[in-house]
């Protein structure tokens, strides 16, 4: 992917997405932990994607102690964890404390009192995915998409957890492709915006408008609810999806680790 341009330069925005993604981290999380300007969240599952470090610090050339904290804090549950920095600062020691930069991802934002695009395909079913199925489900197109290990059925526990706890913040839907399971999504909400997660579509079923017939469906109920924010983290493939909906940029998140990417 190209040098990311940011679109938006606004910082009500920039802080609500914030907001979101803490939130949403906070939905999930089995524990978390509370340091000086950043917060560590755990959700027990083998990826150091859920298992992250929100650095908020305004000055992030000193992060030994942080590092040192944070290490027992994770170790502790034995998992991979990863650094973020958002909203993205290149002004940070962590090269230097023996992390590599994984990833630098695209925040994206989307004005719901706009116009949604029209996308209707009569071979596309959405539906909504509940406790019935315990979201058996749904979890298919979610590890395929993110190449999960087929056995590894941690995260769907997780979220079906959630759920049966009567937690209203996470919704997960998955679409049909006649009739046939093509993709997942899942809708966060936030306290006052929107987050679109896990958006995945299985292999057999990519480039048929899966993904944003999905994206479109989940922002229409976003939008119908009365919610006018609508954030996501974009992957580099999926970046061009979101931007032809409407998605700007309006910061990116440098995610550092000393894991490798499983």
């Amino acid at each position: 992917m190209k040098k990311i341009t940011l679109e938006i330069k606004d910082k009500e925005i920039t802080q609500r997405g914030v907001n979101a993604i803490i939130n949403f981290y906070n939905t999930l999380a089995i524990d978390k932990k509370n340091f000086f300007q950043a917060i560590a969240f755990v959700t027990g599952i083998n990826s150091l994607f859920l298992n992250v470090l929100f650095d908020n610090r305004s000055e992030r050339t000193n992060s030994t102690e942080l590092l040192n904290t944070a290490s027992i804090f994770f170790n502790s549950y034995k998992v991979p964890w990863a650094w973020f920095i958002f909203p993205a600062s290149s002004e940070n020691d962590l090269i230097q404390q023996g992390f590599t930069l994984i990833e630098e991802a695209p925040a994206m934002y989307y004005n719901l009192l706009n116009p949604l695009p029209n996308r209707i395909s009569d071979f596309i079913r959405i539906e909504e995915a509940g406790k019935t199925d315990s979201l058996k489900a749904w979890i298919h197109p979610i590890n395929e998409g993110f190449q999960a290990k087929e056995e590894d059925d941690s995260y769907r526990k997780l979220n079906a957890d959630i759920l049966n706890k009567g937690e209203q913040k996470l919704r997960h839907f998955i679409a049909y492709y006649k009739d046939q399971l093509a993709a997942a999504g899942t809708l966060f909400l936030s306290d006052d915006s929107v987050m679109i997660h896990n958006v995945a579509t299985k292999t057999a079923f990519k480039n048929r408008g899966l993904g944003t017939t999905l994206t479109l469906h989940m922002m229409q109920i976003a939008k119908d609810i009365g919610f006018k924010h609508c954030y996501l983290d974009s992957s580099k493939e999926a970046f061009n999806l979101y931007k032809k909906i409407g998605f700007k940029v309006y910061s990116t998140t440098l995610i550092y680790s000393k894991f490798n990417i499983k």
